[in-house]
């Protein structure tokens, strides 16, 4: 023990000024019991770098909201299934009866309104129809074939061109247009 005491001889602190009190020996007891305190908290340290795994959470893995969607899925499935199969049952136990009719009847407010706007309309397409088919046309066909003729019009080329056609062209034209005033009369 002399010699651990003779080898803590250096001194944290140089000295400076010297007194009794640095070359004591309860000055090397002091050193030696700070030396041995400070060696027991190099002992006990821990490491700086944490190895271990990270602290795993029950809700980071059970989630309990997926498996209450996931239960509430499953049970809406089994209850449609369960709706379905008595259905069925009822399908096969009873009479052969549709059961598909459309009761619903629309509910609107204004179903008079329409229905007589409906009438309204149909009756004055109906008085237009009427009028269109007790009109008599006002187009004087004869008139306008003297105004043609008047003019001097062929069927095939205008006024100027007339001394071009052949004479069996002309007289075709005439005789057509000799039968459509006979078929006027």
């Amino acid at each position: 023990e002399e010699k651990t005491n003779n080898s803590l001889d250096y001194l944290a602190y140089p000295v400076i000024v010297s007194n009794h009190r640095q070359s004591t020996t309860f000055r090397k007891k002091l050193d030696f019991g700070h030396y041995i305190f400070h060696k027991n908290r190099i002992q006990t340290v821990k490491p700086t770098v944490d190895t271990k795994p990270p602290v795993a959470y029950t809700h980071h893995i059970l989630k309990l909201s997926k498996l209450q969607s996931e239960q509430n899925r499953i049970d809406k499935i089994k209850y449609e299934n369960k709706q379905l199969c008595q259905k069925i049952t009822n399908a096969h136990r009873g009479p052969a009866t549709v059961d598909c009719w459309n009761e619903y009847f629309s509910k609107s407010l204004n179903r008079e309104t329409r229905n007589r706007e409906l009438v309204r309309i149909t009756m004055e397409n109906q008085g237009i129809l009427k009028r269109l088919g007790d009109a008599k046309p006002n187009y004087d066909r004869r008139s306008s074939e003297i105004d043609w003729q008047a003019h001097g019009y062929s069927v095939i080329f205008p006024c100027a061109h007339r001394a071009c056609l052949c004479s069996e062209i002309q007289d075709a034209i005439s005789e057509i247009q000799q039968d459509i005033f006979s078929q006027d009369e």
